[in-house]
């Protein structure tokens, strides 16, 4: 009977123990939640620095990187001196390409050396970047000002523009933005052409017989028609497009595609491929629709 007793008072003896110690390694809740938090705080901290810093990037540091995203420009505003303007938006589908093209001759312009004029009072043609960050970027013609008799004369420098942020200045060179700021804007159409909405409606049809798996590969689509042997009646049509899914900052997968089209033997889709992660120099090659 004693040994029974004893056996039993150390089996409480034991478990006794194991429950105070169990109960001091367990941490306090307080301390758990406030742990958690802190740590939450501090990532969360960590990402909006960090976010914060590339938005924050000066443009013109950008620019002479040749970094610029049109991601990053809200609209663009160009307006004349006979009182004439133009607003493209990136809420735009269309008026995107606009911004596209422009961020596109920024990154591919050419710095210029040398002495800066001051900007006109009343420039014949400027342009108003507002990005992302809220900052305004000015982009106007060059100019070479010469006085004569206590009379200065001004005049654009062809092909020659000042790019201005929060007072500094940058002096570049780009043939197709100056002309572009100086006419181009003004014949920048509303919707696209005939010939786009002819392109998109055929591309969508050869589209539809690849199937659902590939529905998303609407963006930028481009077709090249070559008629078979020299008869009119079939085609050979090569196609392309890339995902709409890295529109939302993403990485771009490209598809490409062949069809054989006949009113004799009907449509044959062959050569199906989709190149992943294409470069941003391919994304700007499958969009781009200017020179």
């Amino acid at each position: 009977m004693k040994k029974k007793l004893y056996v039993l008072f150390c089996i409480l003896f034991l478990v006794n123990i194991t429950v105070v110690f169990a109960k001091q390694e367990v941490p306090n809740q307080d301390f758990i939640n406030k742990y958690f938090f802190d740590v939450n705080l501090i990532n969360s901290a960590s990402q909006m620095a960090e976010t914060k810093k590339n938005i924050n990037q000066p443009f013109l540091e950008q620019l002479v990187k040749h970094s610029l995203e049109h991601n990053d420009v809200q609209n663009i505003k160009v307006e004349n001196n006979s009182g004439l303007q133009r607003v493209f938006s990136i809420n735009d589908g269309f008026q995107e390409r606009v911004l596209r093209k422009v961020v596109y001759w920024l990154n591919n312009s050419v710095r210029v050396n040398g002495t800066i004029e001051v900007s006109l009072d009343n420039p014949s043609n400027k342009s108003t970047l507002k990005m992302a960050n809220d900052e305004v970027i000015t982009i106007e013609p060059a100019y070479l000002c010469v006085v004569d008799n206590k009379r200065k004369t001004c005049t654009a420098k062809e092909g020659e523009l000042i790019v201005s942020e929060n007072g500094q200045k940058v002096r570049l060179k780009s043939q197709s933005l100056y002309d572009w700021l100086m006419v181009g804007w003004r014949k920048e159409l509303d919707g696209p052409t005939k010939e786009e909405l002819l392109e998109e409606a055929l591309f969508s049809r050869y589209l539809y017989h690849l199937g659902p798996s590939y529905s998303e590969f609407f963006m930028c689509p481009k077709i090249k028609i070559d008629p078979i042997n020299g008869d009119p009646r079939r085609h050979l049509i090569f196609a392309s497009a890339l995902n709409y899914s890295g529109h939302h900052g993403g990485d771009y997968d490209k598809l490409t595609f062949s069809v054989r089209d006949s009113n004799l033997t009907g449509l044959q889709v062959t050569n199906v491929k989709i190149k992943k992660h294409i470069s941003q120099e391919e994304i700007e090659k499958q969009c781009r629709t200017f020179d």
